[in-house]
């Protein structure tokens, strides 16, 4: 039985049929296992969440509430980000396994995620977003914070682009990966699917949905106390925060994702199909809403947040990678040329002991200048979120 979540409630399907946002499908036969189970703790029952999730769709939000809930922690089930294609790490899943936590990774849906989350206890949450919106988001990404991306190529001097060579190059480059990541979850067994809109809309349900959803036991009261508080602080990463801004592209951007859709006729019986392709159709047509106006404040108050976040990095890196190496280095010659250090060069034994300091701090501070900031691997509940 397919039970569909949403704001109507659940509705009953029958197996196998078309799986859309808010959509939970059941479990089929477990396949015969590839690889040895790995031997995991089963003393006590954890609560393990897996976000998968479309970039920019309100995922940040949704782990910063659900992981500063009393005794859930924040998990990284991938070694590093950047334009890395994210994929479960078995190292990573084994170092949190002890812990309550939710983990936000942008993967797709393959067997080898299938049989993490089995290994694991993972319960996978599938959180999408109107494609459209997202090729607008992605944009100012782009342009105001930074051009790394794991679904596609860019440099820097893309940002300088015109809104409209930006958007199709996007459409064309980054949403192929967009409708890889839907159609693969779409038909995945066990899952529970999100809309960004939902998230935005109604965040405290959606956290109950989530919990509930993975046999998680937190108080209502909680939940709310904490969305009232992210919600009133603007602590949590949204972009804008506002649906419908793709109502404002340029027709070939436009085009361009519609013409991703055409190949899977199978699923042109999905909700969330069916929307795009009738949004699509009603910008191009000049009859669609138009896009709302945003407030640039909280889009502005990130950039700067993420610069001054850069910065420091950046200073730490070159601290600790650049001018410590540098000045050990300069202490070893210094030591070197003194003729009365520890052991006189007059002596004879006198310049073993300028070798020995000599050869260990060009060792430490070969080490040092290898130094990159990483992202942290398991991060527990924080005053702040990130």
């Amino acid at each position: 039985m397919v039970a569909r979540v949403g704001s109507t409630g659940f509705e009953t399907r029958t197996p196998g049929a078309t799986i859309g946002a808010g959509t939970r499908v059941a479990s089929p036969p477990s396949r015969d296992g590839q690889r040895p189970r790995p031997s995991v703790s089963t003393d006590a029952k954890r609560t393990h969440i897996l976000l998968a999730c479309m970039p920019k769709s309100g995922s940040t939000f949704l782990v910063d509430l659900i992981g500063r809930l009393p005794g859930f922690h924040q998990a990284a089930l991938i070694p590093i980000a950047g334009r890395r294609e994210q994929e479960l790490d078995e190292v990573c899943l084994q170092k949190a396994d002890g812990l309550d936590y939710i983990a936000q990774v942008h993967v797709r849906h393959s067997d080898w995620t299938e049989d993490m989350c089995a290994d694991y206890g993972l319960t996978p949450i599938v959180l999408v977003r109107n494609l459209f919106d997202v090729v607008v988001s992605l944009r100012d990404h782009v342009r105001n914070e930074s051009s790394s991306w794991p679904v596609f190529f860019a440099e820097p001097h893309h940002g300088r682009m015109d809104d409209a060579a930006l958007e199709l190059m996007i459409a064309r480059l980054a949403l192929p990966w967009y409708v890889n990541f839907y159609m693969g979850w779409r038909r995945a067994p066990d899952v529970l699917m999100l809309d960004y809109d939902e998230v935005v809309g109604a965040p405290a349900k959606v956290v109950r949905d989530v919990l509930a959803f993975a046999d998680a036991e937190v108080s209502g009261e909680a939940i709310d106390a904490l969305v009232a508080q992210v919600q009133g602080v603007n602590e949590s990463r949204f972009n804008v925060g506002v649906a419908g801004r793709g109502r404002g592209l340029h027709p070939q951007a436009v085009r361009a994702v519609l013409d991703l859709l055409e190949p899977y006729p199978e699923a042109d019986a999905d909700p969330y199909i069916q929307t795009l392709k009738a949004e699509g159709a009603a910008i191009l047509a000049g009859t669609a809403p138009p896009a709302p106006t945003v407030t640039p404040r909280l889009a502005v108050s990130r950039q700067l947040a993420m610069r001054r976040r850069n910065r420091r990095r950046g200073a730490k890196s070159l601290a600790i990678g650049r001018l410590i190496p540098l000045a050990l280095l300069v202490l070893g010659v210094l030591y070197w040329i003194w003729p009365n250090d520890l052991v006189p060069d007059s002596h004879a034994l006198g310049y073993v002991d300028d070798a020995a300091i000599l050869l260990v701090f060009s060792f430490v501070a070969g080490r040092l200048t290898k130094y990159k900031a990483k992202r942290e691997g398991l991060r527990p509940e924080r005053a702040k979120a990130r």
